[in-house]
């Protein structure tokens, strides 16, 4: 099934980038309309160097605006439109009015795939609530009763993206998917870099590029994949033939 529009549900700010910036631009690249969804900006549990570097004298509204900058300078370079819910992070909650403007969102921009976060993240429960979020959304999207203003979407394959930690132990975190984003390894970690809040990420994600990538180089026989970003497929494909 071709990519033929691709919506990212992210919790914070930061994590599309992260996580799937390299299939974003090769997407974006390629003359794939991509939408992110950032839920939250993360200002109150994203962004501790901020606040401390500020020592504490700063407000979740400055520090939310500096985290605004920062993912719109990033998807600006990954070439995704960005739109932003702002709802509060740590912890972040769906209340109806709030799932029903992810609903509304997915209903009108018709994403063909969603990536998302995994549906167990011990490590911060907002990601988990963001994949919940999510996978609630476009099956809401589907009901003829449900904003019946906007039409209802076909069902879209739905991906999720790497983990705050990579411990299958701890998130059931199993990839089956692996991108090749060796080419646009270098768009990607630009994109990354404009996170100043949370500068550790450049090393951090480079290195879990060239992990996944040995595992996907070993599954393809394919050595000349360098980097690669990991998916697990969370809809079931159906087909004529295998994919």
């Amino acid at each position: 099934m071709a990519v033929d529009r691709l919506m990212v549900v992210s919790a914070h700010a930061a994590d599309f980038c992260i996580r799937a910036g390299g299939v974003i631009a090769k997407h974006s690249n390629s003359g794939t309309a991509v939408r992110v969804l950032v839920l939250s900006l993360g200002a109150r549990g994203e962004s501790n160097e901020l606040w401390r570097a500020r020592g504490g004298r700063t407000t979740e509204v400055a520090v939310s605006e500096v985290r605004r900058q920062e993912a719109l300078a990033a998807a600006l370079i990954l070439g995704a439109e960005t739109v932003f819910l702002d709802y509060p992070d740590q912890p972040l909650t769906l209340d109806r009015e709030r799932m029903m403007r992810i609903v509304r969102e997915i209903r009108s921009f018709r994403p063909s795939h969603v990536l998302t976060h995994p549906q167990q993240e011990p490590y911060n429960p907002d990601h988990a609530a963001a994949c919940r979020a999510a996978l609630d959304a476009v099956y809401y999207a589907q009901l003829d009763g449900v904003e019946p203003d906007l039409p209802v979407i076909s069902p879209p394959q739905v991906l999720m993206f790497e983990p705050s930690q990579p411990l299958a132990e701890a998130t059931e975190f199993n990839p089956n998917t692996f991108i090749d984003i060796t080419d646009v390894m270098d768009q990607k970690m630009r994109a990354v870099g404009e996170f100043k809040t949370q500068p550790y990420h450049v090393d951090r994600y480079r290195s879990r590029a060239v992990s996944r990538a040995t595992q996907a180089a070993y599954v393809a026989a394919d050595p000349e994949i360098r980097f690669a970003e990991a998916f697990q497929r969370c809809t079931p494909w159906v087909g004529r033939l295998l994919p």
